[in-house]
Protein backbone atom coordinates (compact mmCIF):
# COMPACT_ATOMS: atom_id res chain seq x y z
CA UNK A 1 0.00 0.00 0.00
CA UNK A 2 1.49 3.14 -1.07
CA UNK A 3 2.02 6.38 0.94
CA UNK A 4 -0.32 8.57 -1.69
CA UNK A 5 -3.12 6.08 -2.72
CA UNK A 6 -6.07 8.27 -1.04
CA UNK A 7 -5.30 10.97 -3.93
CA UNK A 8 -8.32 9.77 -6.36
CA UNK A 9 -6.45 11.20 -9.58
CA UNK A 10 -3.94 9.73 -11.72
CA UNK A 11 -0.72 10.92 -13.18
CA UNK A 12 -3.02 11.10 -16.59
CA UNK A 13 -5.27 13.27 -15.29
CA UNK A 14 -2.96 15.83 -13.76
CA UNK A 15 -2.24 19.05 -16.02
CA UNK A 16 1.65 19.14 -18.12
CA UNK A 17 3.71 21.54 -16.70
CA UNK A 18 3.56 23.71 -19.95
CA UNK A 19 -0.17 24.30 -19.43
CA UNK A 20 0.11 25.85 -15.99
CA UNK A 21 -0.24 29.72 -16.27
CA UNK A 22 2.76 31.22 -13.86
CA UNK A 23 2.37 35.04 -14.74
CA UNK A 24 4.19 37.69 -14.20
CA UNK A 25 5.92 37.79 -10.20
CA UNK A 26 5.30 40.79 -8.70
CA UNK A 27 8.17 42.66 -7.10
CA UNK A 28 10.35 40.87 -9.35
CA UNK A 29 13.04 44.00 -9.41
CA UNK A 30 15.06 41.94 -6.73
CA UNK A 31 17.82 45.05 -7.24
CA UNK A 32 16.22 47.09 -4.38
CA UNK A 33 16.79 44.31 -1.74
CA UNK A 34 19.78 44.83 0.65
CA UNK A 35 21.04 42.04 2.03
CA UNK A 36 21.52 42.70 5.86
CA UNK A 37 24.37 40.75 6.96
CA UNK A 38 24.10 41.96 10.81
CA UNK A 39 23.23 39.35 12.84
CA UNK A 40 26.17 36.90 13.63
CA UNK A 41 25.71 32.98 15.38
CA UNK A 42 28.38 32.83 18.41
CA UNK A 43 28.80 28.89 18.74
CA UNK A 44 29.18 27.82 22.41
CA UNK A 45 32.64 25.97 23.16
CA UNK A 46 31.29 23.00 24.29
CA UNK A 47 33.38 19.69 23.88
CA UNK A 48 31.66 17.40 21.49
CA UNK A 49 31.45 13.61 22.07
CA UNK A 50 33.43 11.57 19.13
CA UNK A 51 32.10 7.98 18.67
CA UNK A 52 34.19 5.61 18.09
CA UNK A 53 33.65 1.92 17.36
CA UNK A 54 35.33 -0.23 19.83
CA UNK A 55 37.05 -2.35 17.71
CA UNK A 56 38.97 0.66 16.66
CA UNK A 57 39.29 2.78 20.45
CA UNK A 58 40.90 -0.74 21.38
CA UNK A 59 43.06 -0.91 18.73
CA UNK A 60 44.49 3.04 18.51
CA UNK A 61 44.88 2.31 22.48
CA UNK A 62 47.21 -0.81 21.23
CA UNK A 63 49.09 1.41 18.67
CA UNK A 64 49.79 4.08 21.55
CA UNK A 65 51.12 2.03 24.22
CA UNK A 66 53.36 0.35 21.44
CA UNK A 67 54.67 3.78 20.38
CA UNK A 68 55.10 4.54 23.92
CA UNK A 69 57.57 1.27 24.28
CA UNK A 70 59.10 1.98 21.42
CA UNK A 71 59.85 6.06 22.81
CA UNK A 72 61.14 3.88 25.79
CA UNK A 73 63.68 2.30 23.78
CA UNK A 74 64.65 5.21 21.95
CA UNK A 75 65.48 6.78 25.10
CA UNK A 76 67.05 3.85 26.41
CA UNK A 77 69.49 3.75 23.35
CA UNK A 78 69.85 7.43 23.43
CA UNK A 79 71.38 7.49 27.00
CA UNK A 80 73.44 4.48 25.85
CA UNK A 81 75.15 6.35 23.34
CA UNK A 82 75.29 9.29 25.49
CA UNK A 83 77.16 7.30 28.10
CA UNK A 84 79.59 5.73 25.58
CA UNK A 85 80.51 9.05 23.46
CA UNK A 86 81.41 10.41 27.08
CA UNK A 87 83.42 7.74 28.12
CA UNK A 88 85.25 7.29 24.69
CA UNK A 89 85.47 11.27 25.31
CA UNK A 90 87.40 10.39 28.25
CA UNK A 91 89.50 7.84 26.84
CA UNK A 92 90.79 10.11 23.70
CA UNK A 93 91.43 12.82 26.29
CA UNK A 94 93.50 10.20 28.15
CA UNK A 95 95.69 9.14 25.05
CA UNK A 96 96.22 12.86 24.36
CA UNK A 97 97.35 13.45 27.50
CA UNK A 98 99.80 10.60 27.69
CA UNK A 99 100.59 11.26 23.63
CA UNK A 100 101.65 14.86 24.94
CA UNK A 101 103.59 13.42 27.66
CA UNK A 102 105.68 11.02 25.45
CA UNK A 103 106.33 13.96 22.90
CA UNK A 104 107.91 15.96 26.07
CA UNK A 105 110.14 12.55 27.28
CA UNK A 106 111.31 12.33 23.25
CA UNK A 107 111.69 16.06 22.86
CA UNK A 108 114.33 15.66 26.15
CA UNK A 109 115.85 12.47 24.76
CA UNK A 110 116.20 14.17 21.20
CA UNK A 111 118.20 16.98 23.64
CA UNK A 112 120.55 15.03 25.20
CA UNK A 113 121.51 13.25 22.32
CA UNK A 114 121.88 16.14 20.36
CA UNK A 115 123.86 17.57 23.14
CA UNK A 116 126.47 14.29 23.84
CA UNK A 117 126.73 14.58 19.60
CA UNK A 118 128.08 18.32 19.80
CA UNK A 119 129.98 17.82 22.61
Amino acid sequence: MGIFTSQNKSLQELPKPSSIDIGVIRGSDLGEIESHNSFSISEPNVKKKIFVKMDHYREAIDIVEKIKEKIKDIDRLVSDMQRMKTQEDEYLAKWHSEMEHVKTKLNKMDEILYDIENE
